[in-house]
């Protein structure tokens, strides 16, 4: 398990507002985990939060890519609950007469 994979997912539970726990960011880190370099990394964070190196590229720009899709899924969510509200609006007759 590389470092910065334990590095991006520290970063990644700061950006989210989480705690930085060894719990949370071994739940966030895929495969196994180098316990050594897990309590290192967090105590370390923990001591200097400013002082942990970077999250690489890739880890930023994956979870960037995945706003779009979220955004995507909340409108068909949202025009869902809009067409359930205006079924139960109706009355029990218009209602069969909608759905078919």
């Amino acid at each position: 398990m590389p470092q910065q994979d334990i590095i991006n997912a520290i970063h990644s539970l700061v950006r989210e507002g989480k705690a930085i726990t060894t719990a949370a960011v071994k739940a966030r880190v895929s495969g196994s985990v180098n316990m050594a370099q897990l309590l290192q990394l967090v105590s370390r964070y923990k001591s200097s939060p400013g002082q942990l190196p970077a999250a690489t590229v890739t880890a930023a720009a994956t979870e960037q890519n995945a706003a779009p899709d979220f955004v995507q899924r909340i409108a068909e969510l949202e025009a869902r609950v809009a067409r359930l509200e205006q079924l139960l609006s109706q009355s029990p007759v218009q209602q069969a007469e909608q759905l078919g």
